[in-house]
């Protein structure tokens, strides 16, 4: 069970503060990954029986949100993402909860320059619902999903900072076959007008439809246009080939943050005279698009029925 509150970190003190406890703070993580607390020592520690994972996620709903893990005076509040690292450092009657944490308060004291800790990150989506341990009535009204546009922009990130990772560290990129090329191009030039999508091998109707339309980043206005809106060029807070970028450990929280912004200034009816004049910077394209990737793309529930019958 998800827990609201919050216990300390295993082995700091609580009188610990500061750069002190960020610290020790990073460390506690560090050994609960089974990673010796000092990089690039040998660890003394046995490597946990269950990995621990970074779930990129969406506060669910409750009246005062979740206490962040890193001691943070401000609570997670529902509607905003967080970053729920399962299993967590602490039980609760036997059993291992998770560990809540803003995602710019993890990035403090979670390095994702280096494999160790990137690999963990799972962005939190409708094919993922079982790894994360979720009862369907948690998420099948929405809670914890990210929407497409989350979706799309973490696992992007994901993907662009470890690219960045394997050229810092030498490590030559594999060749890309056929059906990962289609893959590719599917992921990355859906909505374009100079695309046409293709249905990849092995892959369910239900998945390639959402890919080609609700999670496409690309918007356009037809043939012919040659200022198309691009969801990654717009939010994405890293490139391919900025190696340079691998030095911003808040890449992650300022690209949702970036597109958290913008999707409360296209949907909202609601607007300050500030967020008025601020939406008026986002063109009508921008604007549709932010509304089409807002949605939470949900499980395909009537072919997981199918497919058990």
């Amino acid at each position: 069970m998800d827990l609201p509150e919050t216990v300390p970190l295993s082995g700091i003190s609580p009188e610990a503060t500061g750069n002190e406890y960020l610290i020790l703070a990073t460390k506690a993580l560090r050994r609960h990954l089974g990673l010796a607390e000092t990089p690039g020592e040998k660890s003394s520690s046995s490597p946990p029986s269950t990995q621990p994972l970074f779930w990129v996620e969406v506060v669910p709903p409750s009246a005062r949100g979740a206490r962040c893990q890193l001691d943070c005076p401000k609570n997670i509040m529902p509607g905003e993402y967080r970053i729920a690292v399962n299993p967590g450092q602490h039980g609760h009657y036997g059993n291992r909860s998770s560990d809540y944490y803003h995602v710019h308060c993890f990035e403090k004291i979670a390095d994702f320059s280096q494999a160790d800790f990137l690999d963990r990150v799972q962005p939190l989506t409708r094919n993922l619902t079982r790894l994360r341990n979720l009862e369907s009535s948690s998420f099948l009204d929405g809670n914890y999903l990210l929407d497409a546009g989350a979706e799309r922009l973490s696992l992007e990130w994901k993907v662009t900072v470890g690219g960045l990772i394997d050229k810092r560290d030498g490590v030559e990129s594999e060749t890309m076959d056929s059906r990962h090329s289609a893959f590719n191009d599917l992921l990355r030039k859906s909505g374009s007008s100079n695309y046409i999508p293709q249905m990849v091998p092995g892959m369910s109707e239900f998945e390639f439809i959402l890919l080609s339309c609700t999670l496409a980043p690309i918007e356009g206005d037809g043939s012919g246009d040659s200022e198309e809106w691009n969801l990654f060029e717009e939010y994405l807070a890293v490139a391919d080939n900025h190696e340079e970028d691998l030095n911003n450990r808040h890449s992650l929280s300022e690209t949702l943050e970036a597109w958290g912004h913008d999707v409360v200034l296209a949907t909202s009816d609601n607007l300050t005279e500030k967020g008025k004049k601020q939406k008026e910077g986002l063109s009508s394209k921008a604007i549709r698009a932010i509304k089409r990737l807002a949605v939470t793309p949900m499980p395909d529930i009537q072919g997981a029925f199918l497919r058990g019958l």
